[in-house]
């Protein structure tokens, strides 16, 4: 058994000093298909007026990158390069500033972009022209449905009225080398089968496998050793893990026969979270960034309309 777990978990450095990025008044709630790709889940998006544009929708970057060819044919310059470190190492990448950026009309300007090389999307690179990150997706509350193969954004947090569920609070920053990372989703959850306290998962929409960066040398890394083998592509690289069924207890609820991984050389010291958790583990998962919360797996608690 050799699975294959994807991931195009992103976070910088730093942050360089452009535009706040303007909302612009429009529409207040849109509801867009996404469609499964290799594995990842696309949606439309719109460049300065342009498209729509296929994008990985990757509540797991928290920067939205473009490739140098659509940046190219539309006339956006890129600036000076920025390291990007993802959970299988660092790039070189430039950032830019698109005008605007919208999803079914539902439009931010002046937004900080990065380049996406083609060559690092694989098997998707003759159709993917970007990844739609937190930066965009964090002045919207979402509902990504899995079953429905659907992605809601809502500017209000009047959607929440009609959920129900156990809100679980996230913090918005990451850690790394004792240095905050921002445009995060990361909230706290167990594995027992591994470590009794606490840890803390990235919410990620842009992988299919739940992952555990443990302690350099931890008991963790011993606990996963498995004969079930795999491997993680993030981007143009990957690396080899180990497999396991085990259940991850999230809030008061446990969900079981969940597959983990844990693989060569990413540890607690390499990244900024301790694991990340991937939304299409659940049938639906909401995401209020107005109320600094999510529910997995929410139900409707809206009454079923009567029939004329």
């Amino acid at each position: 058994m050799k699975p294959t777990l994807a991931t195009t978990t992103l976070f910088t450095f730093a942050l360089c000093a452009f535009r706040v990025p303007v909302i612009e008044a429009q529409i207040m709630t849109a509801t867009v298909p996404m469609i499964e790709v290799a594995g990842k889940e696309i949606v439309k998006v719109s460049l300065n007026g342009t498209g729509p544009y296929d994008f990985i929708l990757d509540t797991g970057a928290n920067v939205t990158l473009v490739i140098p060819s659509l940046l190219q044919r539309l006339g956006i310059a890129a600036g000076k390069p920025v390291t990007i470190v993802t959970t299988l190492g660092e790039s070189q990448y430039q950032r830019a500033i698109a005008e605007k950026i919208a999803v079914a009309g539902l439009t931010i300007e002046h937004l900080e972009i990065n380049t996406l090389d083609g060559g690092e999307l694989g098997p998707l690179k003759r159709r993917i022209q970007g990844v739609l990150g937190e930066n965009f997706l964090k002045y919207f509350d979402l509902l990504i449905d899995n079953d429905q193969q659907t992605l809601t954004l809502d500017r209000t947090p009047s959607r929440a009225d009609t959920l129900t569920g156990e809100r679980l609070e996230f913090s918005r920053f990451g850690s790394f080398h004792d240095a905050p990372t921002p445009d995060r989703i990361a909230i706290q959850l167990k594995a027992p089968s591994y470590l009794q306290k606490p840890l803390l998962f990235l919410v990620d929409s842009g992988t299919n496998t739940a992952a555990l960066y443990p302690a350099p040398g931890g008991l963790a890394v011993r606990a996963m050793q498995s004969p079930q083998h795999g491997h993680m592509s993030d981007l143009d690289q990957s690396r080899d893990c180990q497999v396991q069924k085990t259940s991850l207890e999230i809030g008061s609820s446990t969900f079981r026969g969940l597959q983990l991984v844990a693989c060569e050389g990413l540890t607690r010291n390499k990244v900024d979270t301790d694991g990340l958790l991937p939304t299409r583990l659940f049938h639906r998962f909401y995401i209020s960034h107005s109320g600094g919360y999510v529910i997995a797996d929410p139900l409707s608690s809206e009454k079923p309309r009567e029939e004329r």
